[in-house]
């Protein structure tokens, strides 16, 4: 993205190789065929779900290492793109007694009580999220970073059952899915997605000419509201727009990221 600083696209392209390779084992954890993954893994070889992503994250744990180290030389602010619930998870526990830099851990947007009781998410707390980290005596504190580093649109007056995916909606627009946290659906015609704010404006000006409904309206929430409970949409893309999306990456060499 244009925006971007020349700083945070290097550190976006740290990431690339790895967060691609994340959604192709993914992938072959749902279809079952090692080949599609490219993989490089002979076919008679059995690899069990952890030998097979661990590699993956520890590479990215190592570069998010660097970026910390980075935040501590420089007492400049570094952020991750947003991740899922079990890689966000070994992040917070590698940078829990650091005392060089604080990691705070941002989902965008205050969250009330899950609606059912069976859901997995707890009070207050959001599946995806990413890290904001700095020197600690910069004193930035929780609140700002959440304000600073997520922006949760509300997007009211869609038809979700005939639209396309949200996740398949922001890929057509051009923002990739690492500059995407939560999206979640409140009723037929409502959702809130939470962006890079990077990202914010395009999604304001672009998204609903991707989705369907009368009278669509975009909308950046104040920090003072709550978001809903709801459906959480699955990060998921079509084949069609990952390959498209992976291929502009990489012929541009430019990639959103906050």
């Amino acid at each position: 993205m244009r925006g971007l600083s020349k700083t945070h696209r290097a550190a976006t392209l740290k990431f690339l190789p790895m967060l691609l390779l994340l959604k192709q084992t993914s992938s072959f954890q749902q279809t079952g065929n090692l080949h599609s993954c490219n993989l490089g893994i002979p076919k008679q070889q059995s690899l069990t779900s952890s030998q097979r992503i661990k590699p993956l994250y520890n590479s990215l744990l190592k570069t998010i290492e660097s970026q910390a180290s980075t935040a501590a030389d420089t007492w400049s602010i570094e952020c991750t793109p947003f991740l899922e619930p079990d890689l966000a998870v070994q992040i917070e526990e590698r940078f829990r007694d650091r005392a060089d830099v604080v990691a705070y851990r941002v989902v965008g947007g205050r969250r009330l009580l899950p609606e059912d009781p069976s859901s997995d998410i707890a009070p207050g707390e959001a599946r995806r999220s990413r890290f904001v980290i700095m020197h600690p005596d910069l004193g930035l504190d929780l609140g700002h970073a959440e304000s600073e580093y997520c922006t949760v649109i509300r997007v009211e007056n869609v038809n979700v059952a005939a639209s396309n995916s949200f996740p398949n909606a922001l890929a057509s627009i051009g923002v990739h899915l690492d500059n995407v946290g939560d999206i979640v659906v409140e009723d037929s015609s409502t959702a809130y997605l939470v962006v890079d704010p990077n990202v914010a404006k395009p999604c304001l000006r672009l998204l609903s000419k991707e989705l369907v409904g009368v009278g669509i309206n975009l909308s950046v929430c104040e920090e003072n509201e709550f978001m809903p409970s709801g459906e959480i949409q699955e990060m998921k893309l079509s084949r069609v727009l990952e390959r498209q999306m992976e291929r502009k990456k990489y012929e541009q060499g430019v990639v959103q990221f906050g």
